[in-house]
């Protein structure tokens, strides 16, 4: 009796297992005639075909979009650029110390993300530093550093560094003679010899310099007068061969009074 009892039992339960699984089937297969039949008026309805592709394609682009922009934020990719004659700066007492020996230009090859570079070629912000901060008097040498460059990207200076001299300024007096530039239809005999304001002027330069200076000259220019003036100096120094020495002169101008010669009467 038990054992029928069991029987009975595996058989309800079979039985509703094969109506499940039947009225899955029937709820499938009238889901799938649905879709079948809306897929059918999509493709078959002109407007609803257009509305579809132009989602599709709206996908497609928006796809497309995304990954440039991807590979712009996130690309690794570097390129390089070649500058040449980036001027070479650097800072010291230029009233205590002269400098030879540094090149005034030197090249320079950067490295970075193309934006960065770019606006580096369109700002013309970058420069050569000379590192000038430990350099004694006499012989040094100094590395020459990239300066101005957006973070993140890199530079090789060519050249990396500099053998300089640096050399001492000392002060001397010189004496200061006038000298006329007379300008068109004028000539030198028209006019007096200029009183300066001051006799001598405080020149300062290397020890080298200062022996070669051989005088000293007020520049007074008379072009355009015609009767007495006064007009400041430009003061310049002079070697032996009448070539400018280039040196500082305290002060780098005085005043200059100037008159014209009278005519002598003939009466």
């Amino acid at each position: 009796m038990e054992n029928k009892d069991h029987i009975e039992q595996k058989t309800n339960k079979d039985s509703w297992f094969s109506d499940l699984g039947h009225d899955f089937l029937q709820i499938a297969k009238s889901l799938g005639n649905r879709v079948s039949k809306l897929f059918d008026k999509v493709i078959y309805n002109q407007r609803a075909s257009l509305i579809v592709s132009g989602v599709f394609a709206l996908i497609f682009c928006v796809s497309l979009s995304f990954d440039e922009l991807r590979l712009t934020l996130f690309s690794q990719d570097k390129t390089t650029l070649l500058l040449n004659s980036v001027p070479v700066e650097a800072t010291y007492d230029e009233s205590t110390y002269e400098i030879t020996g540094l090149p005034t230009t030197a090249n320079m090859e950067v490295e970075g993300d193309p934006a960065d570079l770019q606006l580096v070629r369109t700002q013309n912000s970058a420069s050569v530093q000379a590192d000038l901060t430990n350099v004694q008097e006499g012989s040094n040498s100094v590395v020459l550093k990239a300066s101005g460059l957006p973070s993140g990207v890199s530079a090789v200076v060519d050249p990396e560094s500099a053998e300089i001299n640096v050399l001492k300024k000392y002060s001397r007096t010189f004496f200061v003679t006038p000298e006329l530039i007379v300008g068109d239809n004028q000539t030198e005999s028209q006019f007096e010899t200029p009183q300066l304001s001051a006799k001598s002027v405080s020149i300062k330069a290397t020890k080298d310099k200062l022996n070669s200076i051989r005088s000293v000259k007020a520049i007074v220019d008379t072009a355009g007068h015609d009767s007495d003036f006064s007009a400041n100096a430009i003061l310049v120094a002079y070697d032996s061969n009448g070539r400018q020495v280039n040196v500082t002169i305290n002060p780098p101008t005085i005043n200059a009074s100037v008159k014209v010669k009278n005519e002598p009467n003939h009466g």
